[in-house]
């Protein structure tokens, strides 16, 4: 067998195994909330149990994973961006969904035109255009985003104000 190969059966073996990984965390976080529904304070049954296998600050996640609430691959990092994975957070979980399906979106620029962007490759300022805090905008939504972001800036010319727009 070839080097490449090799790497190409890793590779395939690697995704698997993530996969299952994956699946096993949204499987255990179902398992989680089920419990939860039972009882709220099974809560304090599993954090005590587990504490040497999940920190403390990751059983809201799996909550949030296990309702449905927040996508599993924002768990492993999914998106590297701070900002982008904070506005994919606030995101409905159908359209958390279509954002790691590579889904495009609609995006407005400053010249009126319209561009199909995935979120994944967008810009953090691009990510944050398009997200509404539970929804993407539309284009008249992005519209009205960007004119409350234009600033005024006065300028003082023999007395005069002009207001020069960025």
């Amino acid at each position: 067998m070839t080097t490449k190969a090799v790497a190409v059966d890793r590779l395939a073996e690697f995704r698997t195994a993530l996969q299952a990984g994956i699946d096993g965390i949204v499987r255990a976080s179902e398992i989680y909330v089920a419990a939860l529904d039972e009882d709220p304070r099974n809560a304090d049954t599993f954090r005590a149990k587990f504490a040497e296998w999940v920190p403390a600050a990751a059983w809201a996640q799996f909550e949030a994973v296990g309702r449905k609430w927040m996508h599993p691959r924002l768990l492993m990092g999914g998106v590297s961006d701070p900002k982008k994975s904070k506005c994919i957070k606030r995101l409905p979980y159908s359209t958390q969904e279509r954002i790691f399906k590579r889904d495009r979106f609609q995006l407005l620029t400053a010249d009126g035109d319209t561009l199909e962007v995935d979120l994944l490759e967008a810009t953090a300022s691009q990510a944050e255009q398009l997200c509404g805090d539970a929804n993407m905008r539309t284009l008249a939504e992005q519209k009205a985003w960007l004119e409350a972001r234009r600033t005024a800036i006065p300028k003082r010319s023999g007395g005069d104000h002009a207001v020069h727009r960025a």
